[in-house]
């Protein structure tokens, strides 16, 4: 069975799985939202990459075990507004979930 694994793309990046790609160009992303989840001895880093508007929003999950996860945080860099400084915020203190607006598109308007 096929790891799911985040490929990045010219303007954005695919989700692929062993059933389909999901390609997103960053023109389409609202929104990114960084956490960690408490794995009892680690934490795990994630975002919640938010696209769509308000009454369609789609929200797709990614994180840092998924191969890929830091070319596309660094493909993220290029959005306007982008916090760059976003790991420190996230993972300290551990296992404190820190949940962390690092990308609003509204902000930047």
């Amino acid at each position: 069975m096929q790891k799911p694994k985040i490929v990045t793309t010219d303007n954005g990046f695919a989700i692929v799985t062993a059933k389909n790609t999901d390609t997103v160009s960053l023109d389409e992303v609202h929104a990114i939202v960084a956490y960690k989840l408490d794995e009892l001895t680690t934490d795990l880093v994630c975002c919640d990459i938010v696209t769509g508007a308000a009454d369609g929003e789609h929200i797709r999950t990614i994180h840092e075990d998924l191969c890929g996860f830091d070319a596309a945080m660094k493909a993220f860099e290029a959005l306007p507004g982008f916090d760059r400084k976003w790991r420190d915020a996230v993972t300290l203190p551990p296992f404190a979930t820190n949940r962390t607006v690092i990308y609003d598109r509204a902000a930047c308007a």
